[in-house]
């Protein structure tokens, strides 16, 4: 015998079962001695219908009616496999494994982690219309930077500092003389060999309340951080 797990949406509606048919709440129930069992109607996606036990449906299925149910059904499925991925990796079979394994499941569950508190922050967002994106660590800051949006670090001193990653752009011939960015002798030097400049992999540091801009490279302390927050205004 194999294992599966299964992956089906279903409809369903609260019912009972009574000598062996089964009720809706709205219809007429017949009086009798035979016992009454709690459970679903359950509808699939073909049509077929079936009778599942109250426990047994409420431990295998969760409500996803609304965008809001969805996340909820995701941030649980995922905490689940989160915790058994920490169990794991706490135990003597993982000490067993080779180091390039031990990566990948290192890896595997820092990203998990990354995606249940991204998920956890949505539904507060969904639910109450408050919140932002926080307390992340450099990794998620590094892909929001990718994707074009701005970070910052709660830790840092000064105010009003977000951090975000230049737009690739090619610079030619006809822009370089004009450029005020650039002394005299650098722009002779780039006329006299390639005659153009590509701006490529470049963070900036802004400061919003002075309107100072200047070139940004992490620390290691920026790079071990998880208080990287998203900048929304």
């Amino acid at each position: 015998m194999k294992k599966y797990i299964g992956t089906k949406v279903v409809t369903a509606t609260p019912a009972i079962r009574k000598g062996g048919k089964v009720y809706l709440p709205t219809d007429e129930i017949p009086k009798s001695m035979e016992p009454v069992e709690e459970g679903y109607k359950v509808i699939y996606e073909d049509g077929y219908e079936s009778w599942s036990p109250k426990d047994v449906f409420e431990k295998a299925y969760r409500i996803a009616e609304t965008p809001l149910d969805c996340v909820m059904v995701e941030y649980y499925d995922l905490d689940d496999k989160c915790c058994n991925m920490s169990n794991f990796i706490k135990s003597d079979e993982f000490k067993k494994l080779d180091s390039t394994t031990q990566a990948m499941l290192v890896a595997q569950m820092e990203a998990m982690t990354d995606y249940i508190q991204a998920l956890a922050l949505r539904f507060t967002r969904m639910e109450s219309g408050d919140g932002g994106y926080n307390s992340f660590g450099f990794g998620v800051a590094i892909t929001l930077l990718k994707k074009g949006f701005s970070v910052r670090r709660e830790g840092w001193n000064g105010k009003g500092l977000m951090v975000f990653k230049q737009v690739p752009a090619h610079i030619d011939g006809t822009i370089i003389p004009k450029m005020q960015s650039l002394p005299q002798s650098a722009i002779e030097q780039v006329m006299k060999h390639t005659g153009f400049i590509d701006y490529t992999s470049q963070c900036l540091i802004y400061n919003s309340q002075t309107g100072r801009a200047d070139s940004w490279v992490p620390s290691i302390s920026d790079v071990f951080a998880n208080d990287w927050e998203l900048v929304t205004e």
